[in-house]
């Protein structure tokens, strides 16, 4: 069960039986959209001090318009809003060049937004998409469902990693940290998804956990079916951290998880889903089982 300070205030704010929330979108069936929202404050989300400001404006338009692909949609439009400290419009507007650029490049149009100051930077964006036939939903995983996930993880940890103690190489982590392009790693046949999704933003665990509570299922994960790039092996010694820690811990890959009843040969498959068990994911491996509660994942309240 996932459990944390997090989803603890999600749950308080949204009350009981909101029919909005739970997805990675709300879907409004009335206005037939699905719409996100999300939000960077600095020292949280981004420090400057090691990264490229045109970066954060990026990665904050790939992490809204990740949740509105793994609905099985495609942004149109967004609202912005920026709070700027005094004497630093200059960043700013390096800041909104990532912004921008990500939005022109996928077709994205702004609606408006506001501005304000503060002591620290801080951006947030709401995205809209078109609202498909048949949205995407967590709750969509089936017993005999496989599980895929669209692309390689543990990158955005060790990117992370490289950057800040400015360590040479490993430009593919540095590369999914900084400029994680959800539309890249979507698989070709993502309209045949029969089951469930849901963007890796917060970890490959907890999104595990996400899909079975949704669902009232239980999974059952191969640990060495899920592709390691070589960038991780070496960051695993080089960084110190377990390697189940990059693959199943690490952050905002923005990257889709999703379960079928098909095969999918342009994803990788790393499991199945079983009925509602006493544990909601079983990880296996060559050299045994692997306990979640051993794995550390990121938490903006919980450290």
């Amino acid at each position: 069960m996932l459990n944390n300070s997090e989803w603890r205030i999600i749950n308080f704010a949204a009350g009981e039986g909101n029919r909005f929330v739970g997805d990675d979108c709300a879907v409004w069936d009335e206005k037939s959209l699905v719409v996100t929202t999300d939000h960077f404050c600095e020292g949280v989300h981004f420090d400057l001090s090691f990264m490229p400001a045109e970066a954060v404006g990026w990665r904050l338009m790939a992490a809204n318009a990740s949740d509105v692909i793994s609905m099985g949609s495609r942004p149109t439009h967004f609202l912005l809003n920026a709070a700027i400290p005094h004497g630093r419009e200059e960043t700013a507007l390096q800041i909104l060049s990532g912004v921008k650029r990500f939005a022109g490049k996928y077709g994205i149009s702004v609606m408006g937004g506001d501005t304000s100051g503060a002591e620290r930077f801080a951006f947030g964006v709401t995205m809209f998409g078109e609202k498909p036939e048949k949205p995407l939903l967590r709750s969509g995983a089936k017993p005999g469902d496989r599980v895929f996930i669209a692309s390689k993880v543990g990158l955005s940890l060790c990117g992370y990693k490289a950057l800040k103690q400015r360590s040479e190489g490993y430009e593919r982590s540095k590369e999914r940290f900084l400029y994680p392009d959800p539309f890249v790693n979507m698989p070709e046949s993502s309209d045949k998804i029969s089951g469930a999704a849901i963007d890796v933003s917060d970890s490959l665990l907890s999104e595990l956990r996400l899909l079975c509570d949704a669902s009232n299922v239980s999974m059952e994960i191969d640990f060495d079916r899920i592709p390691v790039d070589e960038e991780l092996l070496k960051g695993s010694v080089e960084f110190g951290i377990p390697l189940e820690r990059l693959l199943l811990g690490s952050g905002e890959e923005f990257v889709l998880l999703f379960t079928s009843d098909s095969c999918h040969d342009d994803a990788f498959e790393i499991g199945r889903v079983t009925e509602r068990g006493s544990l909601d994911v079983s990880i296996f491996s060559k050299n045994g089982r692997l306990s979640p509660d051993d794995i550390r994942i990121f938490s903006h309240f919980d450290g």
